[in-house]
């Protein structure tokens, strides 16, 4: 291993660095605020999942039932009926940037997070 490639490989630690630093800023502001799961069938919110509770759910799809598992603030597909089981196989997520979309079953599964302090409120409507 000569000069240019020690140097290579700092460069692409420093990189790599550099990108993962969003990620770890977005879970810092998250820290604290309250998770929801909101599954959506064809557009139309059916089921709203507190993350703090374990649970199994179940909603209708439109090729079948949909498991939705919950633990640990973070929620899954674990079984559904689709032709490829791409939803099943997307896994846990527990960030709210990360969709998980069933298309076959036209389930949507979105994380909102919401802060549970009332300290620094935009608007007040009377």
């Amino acid at each position: 291993m000569n000069k240019a490639d020690k140097i290579f490989i700092g460069i692409v630690l420093i990189v790599v660095c550099l990108l993962y630093i969003p990620s770890l800023w977005n879970a810092y502001q998250n820290k604290g605020k309250a998770k929801t799961a909101v599954v959506s069938y064809k557009n139309e919110e059916v089921l709203r999942i507190d993350m703090k509770v374990d649970k199994d759910y179940e909603v209708q799809g439109s090729l079948g039932p949909v498991h939705i598992e919950v633990k640990d603030e973070k929620v899954r597909v674990e079984k559904e009926n689709s032709p490829y089981h791409l939803c099943s196989v997307q896994g846990w997520v527990s960030d709210a940037n990360m969709p998980i979309v069933c298309l076959p079953n036209n389930i949507v599964v979105v994380i909102e997070t919401s802060d549970t302090s009332s300290d620094d409120v935009d608007t007040v409507i009377q």
